[in-house]
């Protein structure tokens, strides 16, 4: 059984809006979690909310969400970590994609 994809984004450049359309992207094929660092991660955060809100309120897809943490002081092994930490508290296999962007 294939498991559920977990994101974590390496920022090296900071958040420009044309990511937009890869946030939601990764939110229709189910993404959870959503996780950021480096560069602007805090905006990689709240963008990647905004953009399920926008599905949400918009009625392209009811009821988006994805959940999504950022660590402005932790390294790639850490939230490697709490990636593997949160996937078991779920009950889910998770196969994580770290994504340097």
């Amino acid at each position: 059984m294939k498991g559920q994809r977990c994101i974590v984004v390496v920022s090296k450049n900071g958040y420009r809006a044309e990511y937009e359309g890869l946030l939601r992207e990764w939110v229709e094929e189910g993404i959870a979690p959503f996780c950021a660092l480096g560069k602007d991660c805090e905006v990689w955060e709240e963008a990647m909310d905004n953009v399920c809100v926008k599905l949400d309120v918009t009625g392209e897809m009811p009821g988006a969400f994805c959940m999504t943490t950022s660590h402005p002081n932790e390294t790639l092994d850490e939230v490697l970590q709490f990636a593997s930490n949160w996937n078991q508290h779920e009950g889910a296999q998770c196969d994580v994609e770290v994504k340097e962007i």
